[in-house]
């Protein structure tokens, strides 16, 4: 899911990775459980959507919880996890470089030898320019 409106809300919580990632334009939500998809609803703009999964324990123990999304209207979504009947809210996470787009790759590192040969240019460049300004204040008319 990849969108102009996506949002993504993250929790760790005994050692586990909730996620959850809204679209508003395609109204759907996502829930993942240590970076699987577990649930997938669809959301009503100014309605509250519920996502239901499991925590997996080591001893077998499946550890039931509820993630509540709330789509306010004319404010930002809110978003809280349901977890043995704690209520945790779920903070609004950055998206990652992979999700944002590419951006400008650094300029690659200089050397003292490229540096000094790319100001030499530079003040060649700017010479000739100032001779050929300075012939042309200087012309017979």
């Amino acid at each position: 899911m990849v969108g102009a409106r996506q949002r993504r809300f993250h929790l760790d919580q005994g050692g586990h990775s909730i996620t959850v990632v809204w679209e508003a334009g395609r109204r759907r939500a996502e829930l993942l459980v240590d970076g699987k998809v577990v649930a997938v609803a669809r959301t009503t703009p100014g309605a509250t959507t519920e996502l239901c999964g499991e925590i997996a324990e080591p001893e077998r123990v499946l550890r039931p919880f509820t993630v509540r999304l709330a789509d306010l209207p004319d404010a930002e979504p809110l978003c809280a996890a349901v977890i043995e009947g704690r209520q945790y809210l779920m903070p609004l996470a950055p998206l990652t470089g992979q999700e944002q787009g590419r951006t400008e790759p650094p300029p690659p590192p200089r050397t003292p030898a490229e540096l000094l040969a790319r100001w030499r240019a530079r003040l060649r460049r700017y010479a000739r320019r100032h001779v050929r300004r300075r012939a042309r204040r200087h012309r017979p008319r």
